[in-house]
């Protein structure tokens, strides 16, 4: 089962003054806009099925169990802060007690489960905890792929020619790409 966020984070990753500066805006009419992109950018590479395949900025993700798994692997590469939680039918949390976690490798090791794991989920947080801690060439590609929505807001630019990312993205977001195999 796939793993679902519960926990969204916070904030913006590039501040919209410093975005409004890289695309060369004079004025704020159009940092809703920018905002937009800026949003877009972060959930086209963020989480999940995300382009990095991990998570940016600090979220709070549940990893459903199977009923019979003790062995949980770990969906992105920074895992931390867990426990192990019950949800009820009305969708409220609550702990699971004297359950314990213990990370090896890329799994969590879950000991001490009830037999009946219905609606039992691993919880955790992963994201880098601030904007500032998040590596520069990630922020640079958030910019460079803002820029370039705003800059291209059809699938065909002036020229007639298609408008594929920006060149360099890829190369910027390859030492984080988190890849299964």
């Amino acid at each position: 089962m796939r793993p679902f966020r519960v926990v969204a984070p916070q904030g913006t990753l590039v501040p919209i003054e410093d975005l409004r500066d890289h695309v060369r805006a004079d004025t704020g009419e159009q940092d809703l806009r920018l905002a937009s992109f800026e949003r877009a950018a972060v959930a086209y590479l963020d989480g999940y099925t995300g382009r990095l395949g991990r998570c940016i900025l600090r979220q709070k993700w549940a990893q459903p169990l199977n009923g019979t798994e003790k062995l949980v692997d770990l969906p992105f590469p920074d895992c931390r802060e867990f426990s192990v939680e019950q949800r009820d039918s009305e969708g409220a949390w609550s702990e699971v007690a004297n359950v314990t976690v213990t990370v090896v490798d890329d799994c969590a090791l879950l000991e001490g489960l009830p037999l009946d794991q219905s609606g039992i989920h691993l919880m955790f947080w992963a994201g880098w905890d601030t904007p500032d801690e998040v590596p520069e060439n990630l922020k640079q590609a958030v910019f460079l792929l803002a820029t370039h929505w705003n800059d291209n807001r059809s699938a065909i630019n002036h020229s007639g020619a298609n408008s594929e990312l920006p060149y360099g993205v890829e190369t910027m977001l390859q030492p984080f790409v988190q890849v299964f195999g």
